[in-house]
């Protein structure tokens, strides 16, 4: 990590931000292109949105499909996960005791949204038990399959976990879900930027991930990846001009999300910059950098705080961001959550699992500086 990158952000320096997997944070570079589209729109409304759009919105969506390795016509945008997986899961034609297999560790909104589906469907949505710390891939896949029966439908998992902050091994589930023919949703929220994106080498069914996150873009950057024969199986969410239209000017998927009512789009379009900045900057060394420190981190919280990361430090379960549970009472997160405001620091800190647990993320902008802060915090924390 390098001091000098902080500057490159619009973050409050008298903050140490130590939770960039909540919501990013977006370069002054790549947010003055943000900025300067919107201009570009507001100048001449009609001809941006009537006439230049298509272009602008093909150029990026094919940044964005060279970037995760897709076709572009495979892949739309979203503003966010969590409306693109309102739109996945009810188009599934779910039926009563049909089963969608998960597990414990998923993104609550999401969970929400299956149980939104289960009542309405009568549906029943499984989440299997994935003990921390997370250590085993073969234990993570033989768990998943022995709750697989002639009832399960699909199989629901994150990419990397956003409260316990694990990479779960994906390619092993999509092909399970191949073994047995059930349909691979993956909530990969958390990864473009994050670690190595290759749609086309790991096949899902279904994909969702942002670039708003690890990727640096503006809030509000997403995708939603179907594969082509299942395409005409996910009825978008909001019925507008594409719907039945009858001159096709792509194809029947990408025009039903083309045009989803009148919306600021511009951020869609930051994403040649996005990438552009990564490049520039090597991004992908730096994230290196972070997840050394996020080791390091781990370490000092293990050995001398004797907090328990939830999977091995050097396994291939970590990236930038690392959960660990504090072992205190669930009753004192109130006076946690005070003092880390006193010192100005945002970082999550919550109950899972009957456990109060603290993640950390780790980006470019931050300094052993943030660190050593949060470290002096703690001693505070554990004599609760």
């Amino acid at each position: 990590m390098l001091e000098n990158l902080k500057s490159y952000f619009h973050l409050d320096s008298k903050v140490t931000y130590l939770n960039h997997g909540s919501f990013g944070a977006c370069p002054k570079f790549i947010f003055n292109e943000y900025i300067e589209l919107q201009k570009e729109l507001e100048v001449n409304p009609v001809k941006y949105l009537d006439y230049d759009i298509q272009d602008k919105l093909k150029n990026s969506k094919t940044a964005l499909a060279n970037f995760i390795n897709c076709d572009n016509d495979d892949v739309v945008f979203f503003p966010n996960p969590t409306t693109a997986m309102n739109e996945v899961f009810r188009s599934l034609n779910l039926e009563k005791n049909d089963e969608i297999l998960s597990t414990n560790h998923e993104y609550g909104a999401l969970n929400k949204v299956w149980e939104f589906i289960t009542i309405k469907t009568g549906s029943k949505y499984i989440q299997t038990d994935i003990s921390v710390p997370f250590n085993s891939s073969e234990n993570f896949i033989r768990k998943i399959e022995s709750r697989i029966n002639d009832k399960t439908k699909v199989l629901f998992v994150s990419h990397i976990t956003s409260a316990t902050g694990l990479i779960f091994p994906v390619k092993e589930v999509v092909n399970l879900a191949k073994k047995y023919g059930v349909l691979s949703i993956i909530d990969g929220a958390h990864v473009p930027g994050h670690i190595d994106l290759d749609i086309s080498e790991l096949n899902p069914d279904i994909y969702t991930g942002t670039f708003h996150k690890w990727m640096l873009s503006p809030k509000g950057v997403s995708f939603l990846y179907v594969k082509k024969e299942l395409q005409s199986q996910i009825k978008p969410l909001i019925i507008s001009w594409g719907y039945n239209n009858e001159f096709i000017e792509q194809t029947k998927f990408q025009d039903e999300h083309l045009w989803q009512g009148t919306n600021d789009i511009s951020k869609y379009l930051t994403i040649p910059k996005t990438i552009e900045f990564r490049e520039k900057y090597h991004w992908k060394e730096i994230s290196l950098i972070c997840k050394k420190q996020i080791i390091e981190f781990g370490l000092v919280i293990k050995n001398e705080f004797n907090f328990r990361p939830l999977c091995n430090l050097d396994s291939e379960f970590l990236g930038q961001m690392l959960s660990f549970d504090l072992d205190l009472l669930i009753s004192k997160l109130k006076k946690i959550k005070n003092i880390l405001r006193e010192h100005n620091i945002v970082i999550p800190v919550f109950e899972w699992e009957n456990k109060l647990i603290m993640r950390i993320s780790l980006n470019g902008y931050n300094s052993e500086k943030d660190i050593q802060k949060l470290l002096l915090t703690l001693k505070k924390i554990i004599k609760l």
